[in-house]
């Protein structure tokens, strides 16, 4: 079971039957975690693409870092202030 799942049980919530191909949380403008990305296309401390399923992400801010980026999931730390699908 992963992050999101657990979550969602825990607050005793359901997803319809049809999934996004990426999920995201954005905690406050400081951090962000992703399910399912394929890979990292590029990074600056101001601007990451990220590549999904169908398409891309791209994340801007200003002093951006990894925080864990394991089989899938990411974890983004630094100021977040966009979040784009391309």
């Amino acid at each position: 079971m992963n992050f999101f799942d657990n979550l969602l049980e825990e607050f005793g919530l359901t997803l319809p039957t049809i999934s996004p191909n990426f999920r995201v949380v954005l905690i406050g403008d400081n951090l962000a975690y992703f399910e399912n990305i394929r890979s990292i296309k590029s990074f600056s401390p101001s601007k990451i693409s990220l590549l999904i399923k169908n398409g891309e992400i791209v994340v801007e801010g200003e002093g951006m870092f990894f925080k864990k980026y394991d089989l899938g999931d990411l974890v983004i730390c630094g100021k977040i202030t966009a979040l784009k699908r391309v």
